[in-house]
């Protein structure tokens, strides 16, 4: 009698790795804790700015605008240091230690410059640098599953984030903005004792070699950046991460103001998503076995211009809860899968590739954060979403040459 898919799935694959390789494990809880935690901040961000800081979509553009700019430099440097001083490990559990005093901090916070320096420094997306360490394992064991692995250690951060969107409507109804991010204050303890007891480094294998480059022998960390695979899907990741400024910072406020809903309903919409997007990963690990990476990453792209096209003319709220479908098909490629093809673009340097898809995430949202805030306070909301969904399909293009070049190159199957 042959197996079903579900005993296929958790018999010798990535499920059954995840939950029984200690390190895996490990950083599966802690993306589930971190999905919780900025599962229930990001969404609230605009309506915290707006309600306890006292300022506008301008302002929380801006505070997204610096946001983005810590991620980046934060990002750059931990990939760049941890690749030439062969630890990753270390320098997560001192900036994890780092960002609990100040989530305390935060709770207490009214001065908009003061929030907004708080907020960037506790919304550094350090969860992602977790796939430079599990990058470091699988070459070290010659694993050739790790873009399923990958997919389902991602889907902890999806589990936190459906959690977290779900229970912080209902965390600042009970005890305001504060009380949400004490709360998050506690989930950060308990990552930083997760990752210091449970993650350690792999030996380190992924050092890229000094090499030749026209008959000029120079380290290749440049070159490998700025060879077309790679510059291309930088562009893409900088179209898409400026097109999620949309979502993440425009969104909570159209909901707000254009569709009439409470906070509750916010968290609703952004919960919903989440829910989608657990089946649609479990599925699009069995396309990325058969097809690749590739083909399910210009379905992504390619499902944000839907997205984004279709918010441009919804004003009511039931629609919301259907449209969410088209995002989780848009984080789990771009997201998920898309770390794991910027270290088969570069790899040799997993934290370097890390590190440059994280700082290109960024590039976007520091321009289109003001620039959308603008749009919405003087020109209206639609017009946002349209640009967004102009983006995406300005994605949709980038990746198609970046793949191209890839395939040349002999980078890509």
């Amino acid at each position: 009698m042959r197996p079903g898919w579900a005993s296929r799935l958790l018999s010798g694959g990535a499920i059954e790795a995840v939950m029984t390789d200690p390190v895996f494990r490990s950083i599966f809880i802690i993306l589930i804790i971190q999905g919780v935690a900025l599962g229930s901040q990001m969404p609230f961000m605009p309506l915290w700015a707006t309600e306890r800081l006292g300022v506008g979509p301008v302002e929380v553009g801006t505070i997204s605008l610096v946001t983005s700019l810590a991620t980046a430099a934060f990002g750059l440097s931990y990939g760049v240091v941890t690749d030439r001083t062969r630890r990753r490990v270390p320098w997560l559990v001192v900036a994890f230690g780092l960002a609990i005093p100040l989530r305390i901090a935060i709770a207490w916070t009214e001065n908009f410059i003061i929030g907004t320096l708080l907020y960037a420094a506790i919304s550094v997306a350090m969860f992602t640098l977790f796939f430079a360490i599990l990058g470091d394992w699988f070459r070290h064991r010659k694993d050739e599953r790790g873009a399923e692995i990958t997919n389902i250690v991602r889907l902890g951060f999806t589990i936190g984030w459906l959690i977290g969107s779900f229970a912080a409507g209902r965390v600042v109804a009970m005890v305001g903005f504060d009380g949400l991010f004490l709360t998050t204050a506690v989930l950060q303890f308990l990552s930083f004792a997760v990752l210091a007891l449970g993650v350690r480094d792999a030996p380190f294998t992924n050092i890229a070699p000094v090499v030749e480059v026209d008959g000029v022998v120079a380290k290749s960390v440049w070159h490998d950046l700025i060879r077309a695979p790679m510059a291309w899907y930088l562009l893409t990741t900088i179209c898409t991460g400026a097109a999620s400024v949309a979502r993440m910072t425009m969104l909570p406020l159209y909901l707000r103001d254009v569709v009439k809903v409470d906070t509750e309903s916010v968290g609703i919409v952004f919960g919903i998503e989440p829910v989608y997007e657990i089946p649609i990963s479990l599925l699009a690990a069995s396309v990325v076995r058969r097809y690749g990476v590739v083909p399910f990453l210009f379905i992504g792209n390619a499902a944000g211009i839907f997205y984004f096209g279709a918010i441009a003319f919804t004003s009511t709220f039931a629609p919301f809860l259907a449209i969410e479908v088209l995002y989780a098909i848009v984080v789990t490629a771009t997201f998920g899968f898309g770390i794991v093809h910027a270290q088969n673009l570069l790899p040799k340097r997993g934290g370097t590739a890390i590190a440059v898809y994280n700082a290109a995430s960024m590039v976007g949202p520091v321009v289109a954060a003001p620039a959308l805030g603008y749009v919405a306070e003087n020109i209206g909301w639609s017009p946002v979403f349209v640009i967004a969904s102009v983006l995406m399909a300005v994605a949709c293009g980038t990746f198609f040459m970046s793949d191209r070049a890839g395939r040349r190159a002999g980078l890509l199957r």
